[in-house]
């Protein structure tokens, strides 16, 4: 029986436990470390195989950190037993590495074998957030669940929930059922249709009828909700998961879809679980509780998602259902005096409620000395700073009081404070300070208060970029571009952008607004031929952005935001195809979803490079660590009276269930619930916001008429340490900070006088230094730029496109004016002997090449429905990428013999089909930087190589191409900079013989380009599988310069293999290239050996080591 009031410490060096482990890890103990070192555990000792681990988190963020460090922990492990092996063991390694650097040279040797195949085969290991991890689910289950998987993610459902609420309302009010006040009807909707896994509480006994209809309201849009879902093929992250706990919940084939789900993971690993939600905590319980290992980690002390509908009850049943339970309970962030102070400031207190006790525990601080000097006369980490609490204050004077001391407090440790960054001390910084508020409004006023002193300070808790007045400026800016009327102009005028003043805007002239009209057309011509990245060059230019901004109060803020758009819009162009009427609408979907939710991506950027103090919101902080941290608002909460708010909707435990509560403002017995769950949160928020606290936490307590009795910090200074009840609600008046009952060893409690304003305060000499203009001697390289193959060969197939230009389908020229005769057929085969695919007689250009492209992205070749997937594919692609007289079905049986038809050596006889998607990466994207600081490379250099017949033989079917290369415009262009692509897809080839996945340690990878060109034919013939011979796609390859982009492709994918696949050797794991001419590619077995429609190379690996030297500025006898 475990205690879960007492977890036993956790032994990361003992065997993982086979079972069900709930893992307690409090703040700064080292949750990722720890999963990561399991992870490497586990594998490396066999446990497990690496496709079969299975990782989830929380945030979309912490997903992309979680799968970095582990892979960093694999590769370090890795490298500690091969060093070990080699007699050179490594010299401090943590336990875990330790105890596996252990043992006989056949067991390390085994280890080592097993961590270099998980790195192999890392993109196998399902690394996710909770909402990846369910889709994952639904697409494992198959027909066990009830989803339709043709339909499409809804990622921001605001659009018809609210259309769903209006309609219901306008139902509801001519239905002749009670009434109902619009305002309290959208409550009800947004509450119920937000949380519709839920149960609704009934009213409360003695409510009216009017009142007792809300339920059956919310009931009504809840079901119209899910009609209109299904009814449109779409779905959404709550339905995900309530599918996948229905599939597991089913009386029938409940048993049979957990067995499946069990069988495909051997351990599973939960990280912040405190924040999941009760339905989530079923599915891991269904499906893998006593099936097989599952671990999930949490910290009950740092649940402060309740708004969401994360649920502490749910990590309580975790750890009531637990086969075992730990605890991390070494502190690694914080030094001692701090944990101390914490310590003494919690006590016993209940963070949770008297149905779910949530107490601190015992915490041991790995930091034993300060790492902080001269901060305090008293030397104590931990500080309250009381203001004078002679009378009570308003709310506002407690705010300015607790300011203006915030100000005075932070220029005295910037002049007097060092700290110890682990190397050296040095002097505090402001970026080692954090402001960590509760509320944004605070948060931007502190932001000016500093400022305003002179300290550099930055607030990153706020609105994301989508949210700010810069996105409206774009929105009006590409309205404009789309459709100059005059009074959209006007409206781009009076924006940032142009930045015209109210005056200016009344009064300009027939002459101005011709000079507006002029450079909006000219911003048209931009956008145009190169795109929303050049208009923006162009804006800067034109009407002076940063300077002009720069000169105006908050101008680093609207630039930085204006320059984070524009690089966001050039990023959804290129990658999504974006025309400018897609693009506009692209830009206002983001602002619309952005009133509401805000995506990792859209956070804003530092307005500042300097180093500034850092204010944000607490959730935001959450996972971070500052040397200081300042909580200046956690006295300051007004909670009022339910009488004040009129309507009110909550979510609330009713007999240890969350449910949603339609009648808070009407129950009394309710409301008590509600204030304690939130209340108990605000505390668990006030430990958050403590734990950030590297080596001095500060606090701030004034005494206000309204807002300070609820309020965390008050309830905690006043209450009894040694009590394990929740802190009383409501504190009135309460205590002089003399009496409070505090270690005053470790806590210091300061007075602070009430000061008359926030004056200017001398900055010390490290901080503001005698300006001086500083003098520019480097050399500005004229020749540096962002290009691609593209841009490397633009203007020699009879196009001009500009350097740089990144358009992903302008590699396909028309070949009519590059090949002068049409190829003869290999061998005696008529026009008609062959079975055409019907791609030929389909429309061409740059739209139909992306139509092809993305099909066959997004489809699975080794799909045993792979016609219909095609078909489905084709339809939803041509919505994207509409292109006249392409029929869905046409094009699907068109790709479906692509995809069929077999490649010859460069798979080993197989086709796409037969390697599926599990040994395809489609759509590597690469940046590889070019040249040297000292030293640049040019095209001809690339060129060169194929006069060199130990890299490029007579017999190679590319010989010619070298010469072509070197009389083009092309060849005195410069290499440096950098320069982009993505490669169509790569594959991994097994050896003949081998079906499946193929191991990657004994695979090659080739790579392969799609494209649509037609191969120009006789007069009188038409296109088919037999235009396309060897000698035909040759000169195609050749006259279109696929030669080199071929060459930088190797290139790319022969880094990559050299970063990401151990023991990696070109001669054994880089295999040759295919460019598939999808038009007369054929799945006909009469077509035999001669491939119509594929090129085949295989390259030297020595001519892609000498051709990644050249790019990388080197000497190609460098590479041998």
């Amino acid at each position: 029986m475990i205690d879960r009031m007492n977890p036993r410490p956790f032994d990361p060096v003992a065997a993982l436990p086979p079972h069900t482990t709930v893992l307690e890890a409090g703040a700064g103990t080292g949750k990722t470390y720890t999963i990561a070192a399991l992870t490497a555990q586990a594998l490396a000792r066999g446990q497990v195989t690496i496709e079969r681990v299975m990782l989830v988190t929380f945030a979309r963020a912490a997903s992309y950190e979680l799968r970095s460090r582990v892979h960093e922990r694999l590769r370090n492990t890795a490298t500690a037993i091969d060093a070990t092996l080699a007699g050179i063991p490594p010299t401090d390694p943590d336990a875990v590495d330790a105890d596996l650097c252990a043992g006989e040279a056949d067991v390390l040797t085994a280890r080592l074998a097993r961590l270099r195949a998980a790195l192999a085969d890392f993109d196998r290991a399902t690394i996710a957030t909770t909402h990846e991890f369910c889709a994952r689910l639904l697409d494992q289950l198959g027909i066990l669940v009830d989803h339709d998987r043709f339909s499409s993610f809804l990622d921001d459902p605001d659009q018809l929930r609210a259309q769903v609420i209006d309609d219901g309302y306008l139902a509801w009010m001519s239905s002749g059922r009670p009434p109902l006040p619009l305002p309290g009807a959208q409550l009800i909707g947004e509450m119920s249709l937000s949380h519709p896994d839920l149960p609704l509480l009934d009213a409360p006994a003695g409510a009216s009828p009017d009142a007792v209809s809300r339920v059956e309201f919310a009931t009504n849009l809840r079901r119209e909700f899910e009609a209109r879902k299904r009814s449109s093929s779409v779905y959404g992250y709550h339905d995900m998961v309530q599918r996948v706990l229905m599939a597991l919940t089913d009386p029938v084939t409940g048993e049979l879809a957990a067995r499946v789900l069990a069988a495909r993971y051997d351990l599973v690993m939960v990280d912040e679980f405190q924040d999941t939600s009760p339905a989530q905590w079923q599915i891991l319980e269904h499906a893998f509780h006593g099936r097989t290992r599952l671990v999930v980690i949490g910290d009950p002390r740092q649940a402060i998602y309740g708004f969401r509908g994360a649920d502490l009850y749910a990590y309580l049943a975790a750890t009531r259902r637990a086969d075992d339970y730990f605890t991390l309970n070494r502190n690694y962030r914080s030094d001692a005096g701090v944990v101390q102070g914490i310590t003494a400031l919690f006590g016993q207190a209940n963070l949770g409620t008297e149905a779910a006790r949530v107490a601190l525990g015992d915490m041991h601080a790995q930091h034993v000395e300060p790492r902080l000097a001269g901060a305090s006369p008293k030397q104590a980490a931990v500080q309250i700073r009381a203001v004078e609490p002679q009378s009570m204050l308003t709310a506002p004077a407690g705010r300015k009081a607790i300011m203006a001391d915030l100000v005075a407090e932070f220029d005295r440790l910037l002049n007097r404070a060092e700290v110890n960054d682990g190397e050296h001390w040095r002097h505090l910084r402001p970026s080692d300070i954090a402001v960590l508020v509760r509320r944004r409004a605070t948060g931007q006023e502190i932001q000016r208060a500093l400022i305003a002193a002179g300290i550099p300070a930055v607030f990153t808790g706020g609105e994301g970029v989508f949210a700010s007045s810069a996105a409206q400026a774009w929105l009006v800016l590409l309205s404009a571009l789309a459709d100059p009327r005059p009074s959209v102009l006007l409206h781009l005028a009076s924006t940032p952008l142009i930045g015209w003043s109210p005056r200016e805007l009344a009064d300009a002239d027939e002459d101005q607004r011709t000079e507006l009209v002029t450079g909006v057309r000219a911003l048209q011509a931009t956008m145009h031929d190169h795109g929303v990245a050049a208009v923006y060059e162009e804006l800067s230019a034109r009407y002076r952005l940063p300077p002009r901004l720069l000169a105006q109060p908050d101008g680093e803020r609207m630039l930085t935001d204006l320059r984070h758009l524009a690089e966001r819009l050039n990023s959804a162009e290129r990658r999504h195809h974006l025309d400018l009427p897609a693009l506009t609408a692209w830009l206002a979907q983001r602002i619309d979803q952005a009133r509401t939710s805000q995506d990792d991506d859209s956070v804003r950027r530092l307005e500042t490079e300097r180093r500034a103090v850092s204010i944000m919101t607490i959730h935001k902080a959450k996972g971070l660590q500052f040397p200081v941290v300042a909580l200046p608002d956690l006295a300051d909460r007004y909670s009022g009276s339910r009488y004040d708010r009129g309507w009110t909707t909550s979510m609330l435990h009713v007999d240890g269930q969350l449910s949603i509560d339609l009648y808070t403002d009407m129950s009394s017995d309710r409301e008590a619930i509600k204030q304690a769950e939130e209340q108990a949160e605000d505390l668990r928020l006030v430990y958050v916001a403590a734990t950030r606290a590297q080596s001095r936490l500060i606090a701030w307590w004034a005494n206000t008429k309204f807002n300070t009795s609820t309020s965390p910090l008050h309830r905690l200074l006043n209450a009894d340490k040694d009590s394990a009840l929740p802190p009383a609600l409501n504190i009135a008046g309460g205590r002089h900070p003399d009496q409070w009952p505090l270690d005053r060893q470790v806590v210091d409690v300061v007075s602070v006088p009430r000061p008359s304003g926030i004056a200017s305060v001398p900055r010390s000499a490290d901080l503001v230094a005698g300006l001086a203009a500083r003098k520019f001697h480097d050399h500005i390289d004229r020749d540096w730029t962002r290009t691609s193959y593209s841009g490397l060969t633009a203007g020699l197939h009879g196009e001009s496109l500009p350097p740089g230009s990144v358009s992903p389908r302008d590699d396909e020229p028309d070949l009519d004016g590059i090949l002068a005769d049409p190829g003869e057929v290999d061998g005696p085969v008529s026009p008609s002997a062959l079975q055409p695919n019907g791609l030929a007689e389909l429309p061409g250009g740059t739209q139909f090449g992306s139509l092809v492209h993305s099909v066959l992205e997004i489809t699975d070749p080794a799909s045993s429905s792979l016609d219909s997937d095609l078909l489905e594919a084709s339809a939803r692609m041509l919505r994207r990428w509409p292109v006249a007289q392409v029929p869905a079905q046409g094009l699907a049986t068109g790709l479906a013999s692509v995809l069929r038809a077999p490649l010859g050596d460069l798979t080993n006889g197989r086709s796409l089909t037969d390697l599926g998607a599990v040994n395809r990466l489609a759509e590597l994207e690469f940046e590889m930087p070019l040249g040297r600081a000292s030293r640049h490379r040019a095209v001809s250099d690339l060129a060169g190589l194929w006069a060199d017949r130990a890299l490029v033989p007579e017999d190679d079917p590319l010989v010619d191409y070298g010469a072509a290369l070197a009389g083009s415009a092309a060849a005195d262009r410069t290499l440096s900079g950098f320069l982009t692509g993505s490669i169509d897809a790569v594959l991994r080839v097994a050896p003949a013989g081998h079906a499946g996945a193929a191991d990657s340690a004994t695979a090659q990878f080739c790579l392969i380009d799609y494209k649509t060109n037609r191969i120009p034919v006789r007069p009188g013939d038409h296109l088919g599988p037999h235009s396309y011979t060897r000698r035909a796609m040759t000169d195609a390859m050749i006259g279109a310069h696929y030669p080199l982009q071929a060459l930088i492709y190797s290139v790319a994918l022969h880094r990559y293999l050299g970063q990401r696949l151990p023991g990696y050797s070109p001669a054994i794991h880089l295999g040759g290239v295919g460019y598939l001419f999808v038009r007369g590619m054929t799945d006909d077995p009469s077509a035999g050996d001669r491939l119509p429609g594929v090129f085949l190379w295989h390259p030297r690996p020595a001519l892609v080591a000498a051709a990644s030297s050249v790019l990388a500025g080197g000497d190609p006898r460098d590479s041998q």
